[in-house]
């Protein structure tokens, strides 16, 4: 009977530590997938864990190896964020163990991955091309920062940018200092032949705690429409 009870005991501890590990939920907060367990190079990385049933004192955080380096815990609410500094070396691991307080046994161990960063370009809207149809250009209010091909999403701001476009009405210059793709702005696309070339020059992006970045020049042509499609008559 005693055996019967030790290995019951067993089996609901055992049971109890994986449902633990279970509700373990950690990601980087500025990763675009918060299902994937990656750190960037050279970049802002905050860590942050919540763990199902536990509070943030109850549980801390420990590197396992000398390519990662976490700075002091902050809490809040009922999640723990670190910042991380992934430094690449010959051992590519870089992992992460959550401990109990009081015992410090480990009660899960994470495994991150490392990323370089792209350098960030401008994007006007959601337009990905180098050429647009009118229609949609107007349809786009501002101008984005963005890292090609990265999963690193740091908010980087456009603070400023100039805009240049060539008209039969003259060439149209306009300075801005926001991220909008304001009405003076507007008016010169509209008044742009298709076949244009919109330039977005001189772009300033900024973000917390980060110095300003010149972007790269941004070129868009105005798509011209093909009128020589013949309509097709149903009869």
């Amino acid at each position: 009977m005693k055996l019967l009870i030790s290995i019951t005991l067993l089996l609901l501890t055992g049971s109890a530590a994986i449902a633990q590990t279970d509700s373990i939920y950690v990601w980087n907060k500025w990763c675009a997938r918060k299902d994937t367990l990656l750190l960037f190079y050279a970049g802002n990385n905050t860590i942050q864990v919540y763990c199902k049933g536990m509070k943030p004192a109850d549980f801390k955080l420990k590197s396992l190896d000398k390519n990662l380096r976490i700075g002091a815990p902050e809490m809040n609410n009922d999640t723990m964020s670190v910042l991380a500094m992934p430094y690449p070396g010959k051992d590519k691991q870089m992992r992460l163990a959550v401990l109990h307080s009081r015992t410090s046994k480990i009660i899960k161990t994470l495994l991150f991955t490392g990323d370089s960063i792209p350098q960030p370009e401008a994007r006007i809207g959601n337009i990905i091309q180098n050429e647009s149809y009118k229609k949609t250009i107007l349809s786009q209010t501002k101008l984005r920062a963005i890292f090609p091909n990265s999963l690193y999403s740091y908010p980087y701001t456009i603070k400023q940018y100039t805009f240049r476009v060539e008209t039969p009405k003259g060439v149209t210059t306009v300075p801005v200092n926001s991220f909008f793709i304001n009405t003076t702005v507007l008016r010169g696309i509209n008044d742009a032949p298709d076949g244009s070339i919109l330039e977005f020059t001189s772009i300033k992006a900024t973000c917390p705690e980060c110095a300003t970045r010149t972007l790269q020049d941004v070129k868009l042509k105005i798509k011209v429409i093909d009128t020589s499609a013949k309509a097709i008559i149903i009869k």
